[in-house]
């Protein structure tokens, strides 16, 4: 089964500067770019910067993993306490940002959206939704024009320099805010910060751009809370973990996250842990070469990274045995039709988005900041759908197959709602009430 969700393909390189939120490496801004008019950012906000994360030590079983030290210069503790909850599992720095009292042109606005090749429905799905998102704003008078796009044409030969390609160009044409999901977000800083000095917010869609101070960063974590939510269904018992590619940070951080669910239920074990690649098929045969080496030993829980769900539950079938509670983030349609199916007998915790909801929210992050509705932070967590037996109807698709590689359903506003864009807001609401 091809990986669907972005999110999970996003290489090495890419997240490498994530370590700068997790160990003390530095980050700074660049300087490379020059000034144009546009918007004006406010002068001396802090960029990026780094601070060992630390992970709580009083959890409980089926407690959720919460960081600390995310924030250096402790803008996170200007937040609610509501709204600075969302952050516990962010896995960058979270700073100030120049975009809090910047200045735009009046409506309408031109908007930009650079993506990849798309190469699943989780993608096809957020551009989609992005145009549906940007003609509602066009009725309202928000904006103009048409949604000015650059998708990359192959997912064999897209480049980072494609990209910054395409955002000078954007630039130059007027765009007044890009959304974008950076093939490396590290490459793309230097270019980010030229956008910046221009008066041109980037938004990112599931990565990062962690050595610019104009970037702001959108991302939903959907694999911690299903970690912890299996954990603490299983309270005891042998877990096994499915990881996805060796080498890449991002990966590294969401295994970081299983093991202090894990850890949090001392009465769990980590019994083995194998290699899936982000991929249904690799994660089959990793999981059911483990089953067959170990035969005897039970396996109460597995924790998978994420998207892997299906290939883990058609391991344990495959060998007649009894699927065990799996920890399904970036949950996908097969895996959820699957539980629905099976909901009598078998119950987990998954966390679930899908592209509509990712675009219906990018879109409204947009328009709050060139609204004038004063972004606070460079950081915005988008809550993930924790989907469980209660509420598994509203999200799953009746009568698929698990091997399905559709969407999860669910409301647009899923991820998060108006109110819940609030909270990142000095001023509530969208724009033209779209």
């Amino acid at each position: 089964m091809p990986i669907k969700r972005t999110r999970w393909r996003v290489c090495a390189a890419s997240v490498l500067a994530l370590v700068c939120a997790l160990t003390a490496l530095g980050c700074g801004s660049s300087s490379t770019g020059s000034s144009s008019s546009g918007a004006s950012p406010a002068s001396g906000a802090t960029s990026q910067s780094t601070q060992a994360a630390s992970a709580s030590t009083s959890l409980k079983c089926g407690q959720d993993v919460a960081y600390s030290n995310q924030s250096p210069d402790h803008s996170l503790q200007t937040l609610p306490a509501a709204v600075r909850a969302r952050y516990n599992t962010w896995p960058d720095a979270v700073t100030r940002t120049p975009w809090t009292n910047a200045k735009f042109p009046k409506p309408p606005w031109k908007l930009g959206l650079i993506y990849e090749s798309p190469t699943g429905p989780y993608d096809v799905d957020v551009i989609a939704e992005a145009k549906r998102e940007f003609a509602a704003a066009k009725a309202k008078g928000l904006v103009k024009g048409n949604l000015v796009t650059y998708i990359s044409p192959s997912a064999e030969t897209q480049t980072p320099e494609q990209q910054i390609s395409a955002v000078q160009s954007m630039v130059r044409q007027g765009v007044n805010a890009i959304m974008a999901l950076p093939i490396d977000g590290t490459a793309m800083g230097p270019v980010v910060t030229a956008a910046g000095k221009a008066g041109v917010p980037f938004i990112t869609i599931d990565n990062f751009v962690p050595n610019s101070k104009y970037a702001i960063n959108v991302w939903s974590d959907s694999s911690s809370p299903a970690f912890a939510g299996m954990a603490g269904q299983v309270k005891k018992g042998n877990i096994l973990i499915v990881r996805g590619i060796a080498g890449n940070t991002t990966e590294a951080a969401f295994y970081r996250d299983a093991l202090a669910d894990i850890k949090a239920c001392p009465q769990e074990k980590v019994v083995g842990t194998v290699f899936g690649n982000f991929n249904s098929a690799t994660a089959k045969t990793a999981v059911t070469s483990f089953i067959s080496s170990h035969p005897g030993l039970p396996i109460n829980g597995v924790a998978e990274i994420g998207v892997m769900g299906a290939g883990v539950m058609s391991a344990f079938q495959s060998l007649g045995k009894t699927v065990p509670p799996v920890a399904d983030g970036g949950c996908e349609g097969g895996d959820l039709s699957w539980w629905l199916a099976h909901k009598s007998t078998y119950s987990t915790t998954a966390g679930c988005t899908n592209g509509f909801q990712v675009a219906y929210d990018e879109i409204r992050i947009a328009l709050r900041i060139l609204g004038g509705k004063g972004l606070k932070l460079n950081s915005v967590p988008l809550p993930t759908a924790v989907v469980t037996n209660a509420n598994l109807a509203e999200y799953a698709t009746p009568g698929k197959s698990l091997t399905w590689t559709g969407e999860a359903r669910g409301p647009l506003d899923a991820l998060c709602s108006e109110s819940c864009l609030d909270g990142y807001f000095e001023k509530p609401g969208t724009p033209g009430g779209i």
